[in-house]
């Protein structure tokens, strides 16, 4: 009798070179490894370090923490702009890659549209830098980049000119916000004033301190936003400038659409906002501001009694800039 034949070992299927590129090129990134906590002997050692920190006279500590943050800065300030230049250029190979490999997505690429000429600008005059706290400082710049974001955004080209860009404004810009140097488009920071920049003719001063309120965005015109976060202690600032200067002076229809305790002003970025929701919505007001504030901002109305929140304003929220 002849013996069985034992059965072969299956070998196991090896992937083809490509396939296994292809898997290992499409796998999710690695998460950050999470810094881990401080020893014991660790933070003994911060603490003798701090001992024998010597603070300059006249100083206080958090100044002289301030000033060794902004030296670390310019130490350092060449080598992350060319990280976040590296960063650009990845980001845009990974997206011709998304291109090539998704059609619909080249399709939508075709599609889109360039921005539709206006004819309006905008100016934001921060030249009120001495007025405001760091903290305030900080937080315009925040709007600003907004602003830019919108106006990215916008499918109707709304320029945007920051004016008395200086001082500390452009510091915290170059110390925090050090990718501005690498924005695109249609956004200009100049050291110069409003009155250098602008034609005074065709100047518009937005500002909720006027009666005069505007129904419709005009062309070669250039509508003027101040850049100042004040929580409200300058009264009347932006319009007393425009008056100075002689410049002309309107405010958004802000009394129809928005319910606050008190002065009706709007931070920086909202006012911005509104204007590219203007055009966007075909010069409907109404659906700007839904679009743009808050519904804790805005009037309920009484004779639909939407389920849409449209409560009054509690008064809490930043009234920093004026519209």
């Amino acid at each position: 009798m002849s013996e069985p034949t034992p059965e072969a070992t299956p070998t196991p299927a090896v992937p083809p070179a490509d396939v296994a590129t292809a898997s290992s090129s499409s796998a999710e990134p690695a998460p950050k490894p999470k810094r881990s906590k401080p020893t014991p002997e660790e933070i003994e050692e911060r603490r003798k370090l701090r001992r024998l920190e010597v603070i300059p006279d006249g100083l206080s500590r958090a100044e002289w923490k301030r000033q060794q943050k902004k030296q670390r800065w310019k130490d350092t300030k060449a080598e992350y702009l060319e990280v976040q230049r590296e960063k650009k250029r990845l980001a845009r190979q990974r997206k011709r890659v998304r291109l090539q490999e998704n059609e619909e997505l080249r399709e939508a690429q075709r599609k889109r549209t360039k921005q539709t000429p206006t004819d309006v600008s905008i100016i934001v005059d921060c030249a009120f830098d001495d007025l405001m706290l760091d903290g305030e400082i900080v937080s315009l710049s925040n709007q600003i980049k907004t602003c830019y974001a919108a106006m990215r955004r916008c499918n109707y080209k709304l320029p945007i000119t920051v004016t008395s860009f200086n001082k500390r404004l452009k510091e915290r810009f170059e110390t925090g916000l050090g990718e501005y140097t690498l924005w695109t488009g249609n956004l200009e920071f100049t050291d110069k004033s409003l009155m250098e920049v602008g034609d005074k003719l065709q100047l518009v001063y937005l500002t909720a301190d006027t009666d005069e309120e505007i129904t419709k965005l005009e062309p070669d015109h250039t509508y003027v936003i101040g850049g100042i976060v004040d929580k409200n202690r300058h009264k009347k600032l932006c319009y007393n400038k425009a008056k100075e200067l002689g410049i002309k002076v309107a405010r958004l229809p802000i009394g129809k659409y928005i319910e606050m305790n008190g002065r009706h002003v709007l931070v920086t970025s909202h006012v911005y906002e509104l204007l590219c929701q203007w055009f966007e919505t075909g010069g409907d007001w109404e659906e700007a501001f839904n679009k743009v504030l808050p519904p804790r901002k805005l009037k309920r109305n009484e004779e639909s009694k939407s389920a849409t929140p449209v409560a009054k304003s509690t008064g809490k929220e930043p009234e920093e800039k004026k519209d």
